[in-house]
């Protein structure tokens, strides 16, 4: 083969290669179509995150996973997964421990946390108020602050609005 058939081969299997990290890259976000309506937020609409439903903390002994359920009808609620292997999760009530804030800074406590006992592997369902800035489209992030769980002071999850 020719040097510059070579070359030429290789150039293309760069510019592909490239194509395909952008394409799968977390930070992508597709083009929208002029010709397509933006979604607009309205009373009773159901609202998402942009970086992703499901974010994760794992900090000592500790992973936990929180996925956001649904922005509705006056509720956030998010499903609560906690593992370990050497921590009684169930000494922690996250009702009394969590904070949800977002990026004006008011803070939200939460309406409910439902669980039952687990020991080293906990699920749950934590409910907050749904902020005015989430509903009403204005909030660019939030973000859910738990306190003082297995020796850690406090794990941020961030939802981008």
């Amino acid at each position: 083969m020719s040097k510059f058939v070579k070359s030429s081969v290789l150039a293309i299997i760069i510019i592909i290669a490239a194509v395909i990290v952008a394409g799968c890259s977390p930070g992508f976000v597709p083009q929208q179509r002029e010709d397509t309506p933006s979604p607009s937020p309205s009373s009773g609409s159901s609202y998402e995150p942009i970086n992703g439903l499901a974010q994760s903390n794992t900090a000592g002994a500790l992973t936990i996973d929180m996925e956001w359920i649904k922005a509705e009808d006056g509720s956030l609620v998010f499903n609560v997964a906690m593992n370990t292997h050497s921590v009684d999760l169930d000494q922690y009530d996250l009702g009394e421990l969590t904070i949800l804030r977002d990026d004006a800074d008011n803070e939200y406590h939460p309406v409910s946390w439902d669980s039952a006992p687990g020991g080293h592997h906990r699920k749950g369902t934590l409910t907050f108020p749904l902020p005015d800035s989430v509903s009403q489209g204005k909030a660019k992030y939030i973000e859910v602050m738990i306190r003082d769980v297995a020796g850690i002071e406090e794990r941020v999850l961030k939802w981008e609005l």
